[in-house]
């Protein structure tokens, strides 16, 4: 009975000290596993953590990088060809253009030769063609819309006009204009000065000519060195006789840089 007692008595001092502990430890494990987890979200961040798959997440793109992505990147300068351009500005330019015409000529003493026996038949005028000629022309681009020049011709067959056969030779400089606004295909007028040294001893008039000169034509640039024209032009001179040049011409250009 002494023994029941004890026990009993062992019990009851046993059990209450060992519940509180039990307790206590199941109340201290949520609060120490909340703990981890809002520790764990601060580590992961600081390290770079990975994703479910061990790969790192990509950084979003912005729209300027984007863009910046996606342009091209710029042509790089060409000294020969690339896309045409809409003006000559800086660029100097040589061409060749063949061409003939038809001329009229009033002399300005009576019986005078101008290529005919008109003049010496009491007839004032004479017509006939234009030798068959090449210009050859330095241009260089003075401003967008202008090119100073100079012509050179030369004569292929020999000038009727002159009594020895000689050819012609003459010199034109000048401005050309262009009319349209930055187009590859556009059209020019030019205002030219023409110094003339055809050989012409033995007919009575000047060694040499001068006077004015205008031609008009459209040029097709199809790359930004290359052009070809067709082109009009007028000439009168004033020094020898009074005389009209009408010619027309097919001439190309190339053009550096």
């Amino acid at each position: 009975m002494r023994n029941l007692s004890v026990i009993a008595l062992s019990m009851m001092v046993v059990v209450p000290a060992v519940s509180p502990k039990s307790a206590f430890s199941h109340e201290a494990e949520p609060a120490a596993s909340s703990a981890e987890a809002s520790g764990a979200a601060p580590d992961d961040a600081q390290t770079g953590a990975s994703d479910e798959a061990g790969r790192k997440p990509k950084p979003k793109r912005t729209k300027a990088a984007a863009q910046e992505e996606a342009a091209p990147a710029p042509e790089p300068a060409r000294f020969f060809g690339g896309p045409a351009e809409p003006n000559h500005y800086l660029q100097t330019g040589l061409s060749v253009m063949p061409g003939t015409g038809y001329r009229l000529i009033v002399p300005y003493k009576e019986g005078q030769f101008c290529g005919d026996s008109s003049g010496r038949n009491g007839k004032r005028v004479c017509a006939h063609s234009v030798p068959f000629f090449l210009d050859f022309q330095l241009s260089f681009g003075v401003a967008k819309r202008a090119d100073l020049i100079a012509d050179l011709r030369f004569g292929v067959q020999s000038d009727s006009a002159a009594l020895r056969g000689s050819h012609q030779f003459a010199l034109a400089p000048g401005l050309r204009f262009w009319l349209d606004q930055d187009v590859v295909l556009k059209f020019y007028t030019t205002l030219q000065f023409v110094f003339d040294y055809t050989d012409f001893t033995g007919t009575g008039v000047s060694s040499s000519d001068y006077g004015v000169r205008n031609a008009n034509g459209l040029m097709y640039d199809p790359i930004r060195n290359v052009g070809f024209y067709v082109q009009f032009g007028e000439t009168i001179g004033l020094a020898r006789w009074f005389r009209i040049d009408l010619d027309v011409g097919l001439g190309a250009q190339i053009r550096f840089p």
